[in-house]
């Protein structure tokens, strides 16, 4: 029934462990070369470097966390669906990263270059939804009589590979850095920019519902629409395919970065994935409402969760014919989160090292910026260890920290930048962590 696509909506809502992920941490991690994602001006001293598998996810989302939703009733944990209201803002943004480095060298050419090469497997994920949207559905639309509300939203979840070719030149004490960076999607659902408005409104007099749609949704290997009740949904998670990589379905990013070293101080600034666009032109299918539907005489909640509604074999009727959509196959593009890195670090101690940062994210007409500080300690010859403070999406009490244990020929590492959400995830809403290691030869 309908009801999938509701617990489709809470998942979403609610759950999604899978919002700016600023990777302050690792940005500070200047003698790792994993910190060249965050500025490609950020290279080893010398000789070459062999990047082994890693991992990155990022999590952030508004509203409750699971301790929130959960509560327990007679020894047995309930969720609360009204709590979540309290606790939602007038508009709410879910956002995660999730990165799989698969294969990356890198390589000193002369004394003055430094050539890079990478591929990655990543999913961004993006859900905005107003607080409008979560009442109507959970606590229904008596409360909105004679309004028009919006229940509409705002989503992109894109999986694509990323082959970058990267070249930095050094020159006495100044290094500018530049990644172009080919990207071939596999998989997408999002809704169009222009065309994510839906409206809803209750009359007065008798009771009648309107729904006023201009919305249009577009999916490539993703999403199998048949009808509300009636729909497949696959992220295709870990695709990689020569079919698919080779398919059309692609765009370009690009990072630039300068990074500035003289005895203490360090500074550096950089744009990460400029202009990053990818076009979808195969598997496509564009799911498209652009008109005005009634009905009389029932709940919005009602009719959606089947609750005690009268007459509901006839309600179910209606919503057929309101989530019916046009379908197309019209190539579209949308974008990937374009990152700003702009950061300074001083040598206090020949072990310690202390640092700020400012960054911001842009992704989808939402900016989000943050501030960190940071020092790392060199605890012993082969493990340094750091910790980084930030100020971010409204909190401050984000507390993060680096561990590297490296040799001559070897680097391994951890990073989050909330350790405290990590360690303790019921009572989170942002989480991060980024696990990897390089070889040098």
């Amino acid at each position: 029934m309908f009801k999938k696509l509701l617990f489709s909506f809470s998942l979403l809502t609610f759950v999604v462990p899978i919002f700016a992920q600023q990777e302050l941490g690792l940005h500070f991690m200047r003698s790792n070369w994993h910190s060249n994602e965050t500025n490609p001006a950020f290279v080893p001293a010398k000789g070459g470097v062999y990047r082994l598998p890693g991992v990155f996810n990022g999590l952030a989302f508004d509203g409750p966390n699971y301790s929130q939703l959960v509560t327990k009733e007679n020894g047995q944990p309930v969720i609360d669906l009204n709590a979540v209201i309290d606790y939602l803002g007038d508009e709410n943004v879910i956002r995660n990263d999730f990165s799989l480095q698969t294969i990356g060298f890198g390589f000193s050419v002369k004394k003055d270059f430094f050539v890079s090469f990478g591929h990655s497997i990543k999913y961004n994920a993006f859900f905005k939804y107003p607080k409008t949207l979560a009442q109507v559905i959970y606590q229904g639309n008596a409360q909105f009589i004679g309004e028009e509300v919006n229940i509409g939203n705002e989503m992109q979840l894109s999986g694509y590979h990323s082959v970058d070719l990267g070249l930095a030149y050094k020159k006495e004490n100044l290094t500018i850095g530049a990644k172009a960076k080919f990207m071939s999607g596999f998989v997408d659902v999002s809704t169009d920019p222009q065309h994510d408005k839906v409206s809803l409104y209750t009359d007065p007099d008798i009771y009648q519902i309107t729904l006023a749609g201009d919305y249009i949704l577009n999916s490539s290997n993703s999403l199998d629409y048949r009808a509300y009740n009636d729909f497949d949904f696959d992220l295709n998670f870990g695709t990689f395919t020569a079919d698919k990589f080779f398919d059309g379905n692609t765009g370009w990013a690009f990072d630039l970065g300068v990074h500035y070293k003289k005895d203490k101080l360090d500074l550096a600034a950089s744009v990460i994935d400029l202009g990053g666009k990818i076009n979808w032109k195969t598997r496509v299918t564009n799911y498209t409402v652009q008109d005005d539907y009634e009905y009389e005489g029932l709940d919005f909640s009602d009719a959606i969760t089947g609750g005690d509604a009268p007459d509901f074999g006839n309600t179910l009727d209606t919503l057929e014919q309101i989530f019916d959509p046009v379908r197309g196959q019209n190539a579209y593009s949308n974008t990937v989160p374009r990152k700003i890195y702009l950061s300074g670090m001083y040598q206090v101690h020949e072990k310690i090292n202390i640092g700020a940062v400012f960054f911001s994210e842009y992704f989808r007409g939402v900016e989000r910026s943050s501030f960190g500080l940071h020092g790392s300690f060199d605890v012993a010859k082969w493990l340094n260890a750091g910790l980084t403070y930030s100020a971010k999406n409204g909190t401050f009490d984000n507390l993060g920290m680096s561990l590297v244990i490296h040799g001559k020929a070897f680097q391994l590492f951890a990073v989050s930048d909330n350790l405290i959400d990590l360690l303790n995830p019921t009572q989170g809403n942002d989480f991060a962590v980024r696990l990897g290691g390089n070889l040098f030869f």
